[in-house]
């Protein structure tokens, strides 16, 4: 694949020599350094908030909920949840 994006970003003389030695022992390229390394951690982090693993019983519990039609006190939480703004 090819580039075609650039990210510019400002950082201490001493954070970059940090970078830059473990870019070295790894024998990689302070740009290949950074962005294995910000890759691996940002799809760890969007992995994290969009897939979920279940054991068996995890599965069924979750069948049985989506099976099962929500209860009048459910829907009103929900409504309540979908209508309350943000804390952010």
């Amino acid at each position: 694949m090819t580039a075609t994006s650039s990210i510019n970003l400002r950082i201490s003389n001493e954070k970059k020599d940090i970078i830059d030695q473990a870019a070295r022992s790894v024998g990689k390229s302070r740009t290949a350094f950074i962005l294995e390394n910000t890759l691996r951690i940002a799809e760890e982090i969007v992995f994290d908030r969009t897939r979920f693993t279940l054991d068996s019983k995890q599965w069924d519990e979750l069948n049985a909920a989506l099976s099962n039609p929500l209860s009048e006190e459910q829907v009103l939480s929900l409504g309540k949840l979908f209508t309350t703004k943000a804390p952010w």
